[in-house]
């Protein structure tokens, strides 16, 4: 927990421009390869992905969200809500066709390492499409 809260600390300072922030995305997508690379607590490697997939969007869509008048932000927030239906659907979709894939049990470790990294990507593409607006 300490370490996450370490790390996300290092995301919010890291946000002093676009390419800083791209490079934060492709540092977490790295940092991510290493940890399953361990091939240990590969899960939790997938977890703690998610997790700062999901931080790192809530700093991103603030800090474009003070870059915009109010005008702008109503769409903005709009445009985040029909998003977020959206990622819920996929989210369904994923875990639905991973359990349909049947490499996996359900609820075993692999499978919700898979599923979360599923959830991490489709989280981390919305994060990039708000960095290119900030």
């Amino acid at each position: 927990m300490v370490l996450k809260s370490i790390l996300l600390f290092f995301i919010l300072l890291s946000f002093n421009c676009n390419a800083q922030t791209l490079k934060t995305v492709s540092k977490l997508e790295t940092t991510h390869q290493d940890c399953l690379d361990t091939g240990v607590a590969m899960r939790i490697c997938s977890l703690n992905y998610y997790n700062q997939s999901d931080s790192l969007l809530n700093v991103v869509y603030k800090k474009l969200r003070l870059k915009l008048s109010t005008d702008e932000q109503s769409k903005l927030k709009k445009e985040q809500l029909e998003w977020l239906k959206k990622r819920d659907q996929y989210f369904k979709k994923a875990y639905s066709d991973t359990k349909k894939d049947g490499y996996f049990e359900e609820g075993s470790r692999d499978f919700d390492m898979v599923v979360y990294d599923l959830k991490a990507d489709y989280v981390f593409v919305r994060v990039k499409e708000l960095i290119k607006r900030i």
